[in-house]
């Protein structure tokens, strides 16, 4: 809700110690009553409550409406078939707003630490930005200033998040680059990897706002390696390895919900399926290592898979950075730029260093052609012109290598929008449309008299993806 926020409200203890009940509560006996609380570990529930946007309860239903798993029982059943209430997204506004807005305006005004203030701004991007991608207008410049916010145009959210991460950066490139700072749980404090993560932020939203040369540009200085990628869970024994700490995977699989949801059966899982006649494996490509890893079913947790309690969960990776760069390349300079780019993502999966899986199953990402792509090709058995059999190998690597994160809902509703004719032929699971948005939280309906009326339901486009 919109119109009570106490700067000094601090949601902590909750988000530290029992993230997976994913639920949030004021700790204050009187909210009016000032808690003192050091800019670390302020950062860490700003961290952990981006881990619940970008992971938790809201993605994994993406996940359902982009064939990436299925809900098959009880709530995820119903939310699988499109039936939502408002109330789903309570828990992610509250973790926005006051888990880390609140707490980032304390740090941007008191604290003298560069390196957590750009940290906290990168947060506060990361998650402004999604929250625009999955509600589309949304309150974010008169959010503490105002007891009845506006809802501000998804497009202007966008360019604040741009604004954010130009100020993170800035205050990040004051750092000298072999500080560290130990409790950001997610990059160790490293000033440069956090850097990166910003610029592919800035080119994940570019993307969004089909601005590719600037995507293009941005990507260039983005996240360059496995080591510089921002994920969950990797520093999984810093923070304790209970498990309220683990992979979010690992909670549901394993928890209440155990049995609700699979990656069985599901479009993604077809596409990795060798056996399937609609799978991606040909004469250069072997998914089953890959498959084996993304497989998430409560029947089969296993160490090697993304299951695992200790599994890395990603939220701005390398592979999505070097696919923005296919992407973008190849639309701002041409179809060898994009198959350049797309090569180098493929030489690294072929290394067998981006996921896990079962190691005695094979992998294979050879090289592609350009004959690859022509008329009759292994890529474009359809006849399809090879601009668009090459884009369409793009967009269907990514929506495969983004898995686990919000990316593919965000590509497949924009690639709809303008390039229908190659999008995923993902199946619609109830009725004839694809839900656009996810619903606004019914706490800000009830507490912001300017919520709209009636609120967009599931089937309305979000602004860009008119």
């Amino acid at each position: 809700m919109m119109k009570k926020y106490f700067k000094n409200i601090i949601y902590v203890s909750l988000l530290l110690t029992f993230l997976g009940c994913e639920k949030y509560l004021d700790i204050n006996e009187d909210p009016n009553v000032s808690t003192d609380v050091p800019a670390e570990l302020l950062l860490k529930s700003m961290e952990l409550a981006d881990v619940q946007i970008q992971s938790g309860h809201l993605m994994r239903i993406s996940q359902f409406w982009t064939g990436q798993m299925r809900g098959t029982g009880n709530l995820y059943g119903r939310i699988n078939n499109y039936i939502i209430a408002p109330e789903d997204s309570n828990d992610i506004w509250a973790f926005m707003y006051h888990g880390i807005m609140t707490q980032n305006d304390i740090i941007q005004e008191n604290s003298q630490n560069d390196l957590v203030k750009g940290i906290a701004n990168i947060i506060e991007a990361h998650g402004i930005g999604s929250m625009a991608s999955m509600f589309g207008d949304i309150p974010y410049s008169q959010v503490g200033i105002e007891q009845n916010a506006a809802f501000d145009k998804q497009a202007d959210v966008y360019q604040a998040a741009q604004v954010l991460l130009n100020t993170a950066i800035d205050q990040l490139g004051s750092v000298a680059t072999s500080r560290r700072f130990t409790d950001d749980i997610l990059l160790g404090g490293n000033p440069v990897s956090w850097i990166q993560v910003a610029y592919t932020l800035k080119a994940r939203y570019y993307m969004m706002t089909r601005e590719y040369g600037e995507a293009y540009q941005n990507a260039l200085l983005g996240v360059n390696s496995k080591n510089n990628s921002l994920r969950y869970a990797g520093a999984y024994s810093g923070y304790g390895t209970t498990n309220e700490n683990s992979n979010l995977y690992n909670l549901i699989l394993s928890g209440s919900r155990s049995g609700d949801l699979t990656s069985l059966g599901s479009f993604n899982d077809n596409l990795l399926n060798a056996t399937n006649a609609t799978s991606r494996n040909n004469a250069k490509t072997n998914e089953s290592r890959r498959r084996d890893y993304l497989t998430l079913d409560q029947t089969g947790i296993k160490s090697n898979r993304l299951s695992a309690a200790n599994a890395q969960m990603p939220l701005v990776s390398y592979e999505e950075n070097l696919l923005i760069l296919a992407e973008a390349g190849f639309r701002s300079s041409g179809f060898n730029e994009g198959l350049t780019r797309l090569n180098a993502l493929r030489a690294y999966l072929a290394t067998g260093n981006a996921f896990a899986g079962d190691a005695t199953l094979p992998i294979k990402y050879d090289s592609y052609i350009a004959t690859d792509f022509a008329a009759g090709g292994i890529e474009n058995a359809d006849n399809i012109t090879a601009d668009k059999a090459l884009l369409r190998e793009i967009m269907e690597e990514k929506y495969v290598s983004c898995f686990a994160t919000l990316v593919p809902f965000d590509d497949f509703r924009r690639i709809r929008a303008t390039d229908n004719s190659i999008a995923l032929q993902i199946p619609i699971n109830a009725g004839n449309l694809y839900p656009e948005r996810f619903l606004i939280a019914q706490d800000e309906i009830n507490g912001n008299s300017n919520s709209p009326s009636p609120i967009p339901d599931l089937f309305v486009k979000t602004q860009v993806n008119q």
